[in-house]
């Protein structure tokens, strides 16, 4: 569980995506499909590209 937030709408993040240099939190809605597609606690980098998704609750 995280308790991050989206840096662009302030909404529940579901993961980190780092593209270059730049990083941020994203919720389901601003996230790269990339990002979309990844497992609970998964992480994969593409390149200059890397994308975390955070591990989710169990309910």
């Amino acid at each position: 569980m995280s308790d991050h937030v989206c840096d662009i709408c302030g909404e529940k993040a579901i993961g980190c995506q780092i593209l270059g240099c730049c990083g941020s939190y994203v919720c389901w809605e601003h996230a790269d499909k990339q990002l979309k597609t990844l497992k609970s606690g998964e992480k994969q980098e593409l390149g200059a590209c890397y994308y975390w998704r955070f591990e989710e609750d169990a309910e």
